[in-house]
């Protein structure tokens, strides 16, 4: 950090105040961003609801991998924690953050780009994944 400072002190001079102050600003929101994701999801995890899902999706007939994707993807969903997949829904932390703390966007207008970046993606990946992997 020091040296960040250093290198840069001709554009932070008179303003490093103010840059910190906004640099912790930042990281509070994201954390109280991820709190309230991480809070979501252990209140989802305790309801009867959520444990039926769970055991559902833990047995699933068929190829045992492509149950696993699917077990992950819809757990993760439920619960908004990571999995490279349906995490990436609206209550998750990090999507939360992005949106509505950096980007200051609202969800209909850039939600769309999200949801195909982290969404579509990662789940068109793991079904090519799957198929190239499966005998």
């Amino acid at each position: 950090m020091l040296t960040a400072i250093a290198l840069n002190w001709q554009f932070l001079r008179g303003r490093l105040s103010g840059a910190a102050a906004g640099g912790a600003l930042g990281a509070l929101i994201a954390i109280a961003n991820t709190a309230a994701v991480v809070g979501f999801g252990g209140v989802a995890k305790l309801t009867s609801g959520f444990q039926a899902a769970v055991d559902f999706m833990t047995h699933l007939p068929g190829e045992p991998l492509i149950g696993a994707a699917v077990a992950v993807c819809v757990i993760a969903g439920l619960t908004g924690l990571a999995s490279g997949g349906l995490d990436s829904l609206p209550h998750n932390g990090y999507v939360v953050t992005t949106l509505r703390a950096i980007c200051r966007e609202s969800y209909s207008a850039a939600y769309p780009a999200v949801a195909a970046l982290t969404i579509v993606v990662p789940i068109a990946g793991t079904i090519l994944a799957i198929a190239l992997l499966s005998d």
